[in-house]
């Protein structure tokens, strides 16, 4: 599971299936799960945090000059989240609405099938502009605060499986926040002239409270707290 790709499940042919609130719910719930899990897994090592540390000499200067020519400090964390990028997206990932990337520049894509409408027709998303990215913030919250919170300090010596396993938690976390989108393109096509007013006054708790609930969102956290403190459970019953 380490190195899979994260699951993107968004029918693209289908835009009254994909922009269905329903659907978008169920497809959100179970990036949660994916979330989870990938922590749970991260957990096993260490925080390590050498893995996250600039100029890594073992990279030597070519890997380095190409990692800090995609915008990384040049740490081995970042060369594994760039290379599987690298490869992801000659199979079209980052053509999804829905997908960014941490690094580039990346290679074009140019294997896997083309099917899934990512390269043509009338898309469902607006283009999302650069400052929206929110990728390398993810990528410091993360590193900074979730990683010291849910590991063990110290170094484990696992340095390769856990830049491993950070690429799989980066990039799911990454497509759960990015879903989004389809929800806010959903209520805004229902409701497409409250939510212009709100666009063209730049009104941002009057759209963020279109948006989103907060009772709804409050339910969510709670829903993610038990989840996590059940799939981390040591299940003992029926053993020896």
């Amino acid at each position: 599971r380490a190195g899979a790709m994260a699951a993107n499940t968004a029918n693209l042919l289908d835009q009254r299936t994909e922009l269905d609130l329903d659907n978008i719910r169920k497809s959100l719930q179970r990036m949660e799960d994916s979330i989870i899990f990938s922590l749970i897994e991260r957990c096993q090592y260490k925080r390590n945090a050498e893995v996250y540390k600039g100029d890594c000499s073992q990279l030597g200067e070519f890997k380095l000059h190409q990692l800090k020519s995609a915008g990384s400090n040049g740490c081995l964390g970042d060369w594994f989240i760039y290379q599987t990028e690298c490869l992801h997206s000659q199979v079209r990932r980052y053509q999804h609405p829905t997908e960014f990337a941490f690094f580039g520049p990346l290679p074009e894509p140019s294997l896997g099938s083309t099917s899934g409408n990512r390269t043509s027709g009338e898309p469902i998303l607006a283009p999302v502009p650069p400052s929206a990215v929110v990728n390398q913030r993810l990528l410091a919250v993360y590193r900074q605060e979730m990683i010291p919170a849910v590991c063990e300090d110290g170094d484990c010596g696992n340095h390769g499986s856990t830049a491993v396993q950070d690429v799989h938690c980066l990039q799911t976390m990454a497509t759960r926040i990015y879903y989004g989108l389809f929800v806010a393109e959903s209520k805004f096509r229902t409701e497409k002239e409250k939510a212009t007013k709100l666009i063209e006054s730049r009104d941002r708790e009057g759209l963020m409270d279109f948006i989103t609930k907060k009772d709804v969102e409050e339910k969510n956290i709670q829903r993610v707290i038990l989840k996590a403190r059940t799939f981390s459970q040591n299940i003992s019953a029926g053993e020896g």
